[in-house]
This record gives C-alpha cells, structure tokens and sequence, in this order.
C-alpha cells in the first residue's frame, strides 16, 4: 500500500447538527400541491423563524448543495405534507382522518396569523406562520430530527406543546416505559403467569 499526501488519522461524523427535538415558530416559504386528484399533497415548504435556529432548514438545504457539488440531487429537509381530502377518493382508506388533519391545519393557520382566513388557494400561505414540534426519528441507525406535527404560534411562544416521543426503528411511535437511571433497565411489572 502506498502512502497518499494530505493523510490525517482523523474520525468525522460526517453528520450535521440536528435541530433538537422541541418547539419552534416556522414561517412557510413555500407551498405547492403534488399529484394528481383525487391523491394530492400539499407541501409546505417551511423553515425555522424564531430563537437561535432561525433558518435552520435554509442553511443546512444551502450546506448539502455545497458539500453535493453535483454529486448528488440535495433534498430540503423542512418540507411538511398533507393529504388533501377529497369527497370522490376511494383509495383513501380513512377519509375522515384526512379531513380532521386538515381542517385542524387550516384552523391552526388562521389563529396565527389573525386576519388571514384560508380562500383554497395554497399560494396565500407563503409568509404566514405556523407552529411546529419535532420528534426524534432515525433512518439506517442514524438519528435525526423531523417534522411531526403542526402547532399553534402562541402554543409554541407560550411553552404548552407536549413533546413527541422517539419512532423507533419501524417509524412507530415509541411507548416505551421510562429507564431507571440508576440500573439502566425498564422497569416492568412481576407476571408470575409467564411461561418462562
């Protein structure tokens, strides 16, 4: 083997610092529908607005354009979708679900930004808004922080948004029980019926 100029014995990551799992008021830069009726997405194009992340998702989007140097297509990891509910789609297997999440976005869009009312044309929503959470998520071992669930501004501002518990591996909510910190074992309840 022959020795190559610039060798560094030196570990990296290789990883960028994750927005650590919380609250944050997002400002929606962008908004679009994909597909095609009756399966449509809007897509909200956000990015963090407030507090010591502010343009978060803009600046990691511009390192990954940088560090792909053509390499590679770079994705924007701030985009948030949601199924837009449809009265002829069959394929939807719970409709009334769709039309809850999304009558709870548009809700949530209109108590933050007071004076906006929703006129079914997604292009208004650039500018406005929206609270979101975060919740802990991992792909290929490799944890990460994504975009959960849509909030209020003022939920967010006044701290009453609940944290999201950890997906595990198979993109489940986690229910795990709390670790004791002293044994680092769950602790569970005696079942003397088990066959074991």
């Amino acid at each position: 083997m022959k020795a190559y100029s610039g060798f560094e014995a030196k570990a990296s990551t290789g990883r960028m610092n994750s927005l650590p799992v919380g609250a944050y008021v997002a400002v929606i830069k962008a908004a679009k529908v994909d597909g095609k009726e009756p399966d449509e997405t809007l897509i909200l194009r956000l990015d963090i607005a407030e507090g010591p992340y502010a343009n978060y998702y803009v600046d990691r989007y511009n390192r990954e354009v940088k560090a792909a140097a053509g390499k590679y297509e770079p994705r924007y990891k701030g985009d948030f979708r949601l199924r837009i509910p449809n009265d002829d789609n069959k394929k939807a297997l719970y409709p009334d679900s769709d039309k809850h999440k999304f009558n709870d976005f548009v809700g949530r869009i209109q108590d933050s930004n007071p004076g906006y009312h929703w006129d079914w044309d997604e292009k208004s929503l650039k500018g406005l808004l929206i609270g979101v959470s975060t919740q802990l998520d991992e792909y290929n071992g490799v944890p990460f922080t994504r975009l959960a669930r849509l909030e209020t501004v003022d939920a967010v501002r006044n701290g009453v948004v609940q944290p999201m518990p950890p997906r595990n591996r198979d993109g489940q909510v986690s229910r795990q029980q709390p670790v004791d910190q002293q044994t680092g074992f769950t602790q569970v309840e005696d079942h003397p019926e088990l066959p074991w």
